[in-house]
């Protein structure tokens, strides 16, 4: 990110000394804004149910291992009741009702039905909110992003291999979970206050400037 990045700032700066090694140059001015415009296109038509849940933050279904790690002693037997009564060929033995397994097994829209069905409270079989929203914020941060490189692609005749580039680095670091986001943050802040506080003044370049 900063290699690409840092070559889509220096392009258009003729006062920055250029080495040997040169990035073959075709301007991006309407190959990206086009591909942005063609994949918003696509993504609604072909998966428009999914997208416009992205986009209005709809009421998402829990994953089935939140699910019943969330359950109480008695939830959980509520819905191991459940499972043996909606279950093809039936369980007898509840006790031997693994509620994870059995739900893991279920296709996408047996499950949506299981839940729908299930006696459980709402809060427990549906995320929503910011509980939801919360997840998404660093696919919100890359389209904001991208919408913002084809801006400066038009304006700024940007080369498209560094851009390119920019925006895969920027797509595979925004799928990673909010919580990882959280834990780099946290050690990064440690990071910086270690440096500003004893590295910075006690680095060889500080002893030499001295």
């Amino acid at each position: 990110v900063l290699v690409c990045a840092g070559v889509l700032v220096l392009q258009n700066r003729p006062d920055v000394q250029r080495g040997k090694f040169k990035i073959p140059y075709v301007n991006s001015k309407f190959i990206v804004p086009i591909g942005l415009i063609a994949g918003l296109i696509f993504a609604f038509t072909q998966y428009g149910k999914e997208t416009k849940a992205f986009f209005f933050n709809s009421p998402k279904t829990v994953q089935t291992v939140n699910f019943v790690t969330s359950l109480s002693g008695d939830e959980l037997r509520i819905v191991k009741e459940e499972i043996i009564n909606n279950a093809k060929p039936q369980i007898i033995l509840s006790d031997k009702v693994d509620a994870e397994s059995y739900l893991s097994n279920l296709p996408a829209d047996k499950y949506q039905q299981f839940i729908s069905a299930s006696k459980v409270s709402i809060e427990k079989k549906y995320e929503s909110g910011w509980s939801l929203f919360k997840h998404k914020i660093p696919m919100w941060i890359f389209i904001f992003i991208c919408i913002t490189i084809s801006f400066y692609c038009v304006t700024k005749n940007l080369s498209l291999i560094p851009v390119l580039g920019l925006i895969s680095c920027l797509y595979m670091m925004c799928e990673l979970g909010i919580s990882n986001w959280i834990g780099f943050g946290i050690w990064l802040v440690i990071g910086l206050v270690v440096y500003f506080a004893y590295g910075f003044r006690h680095s060889k370049l500080a002893k030499e400037n001295a």
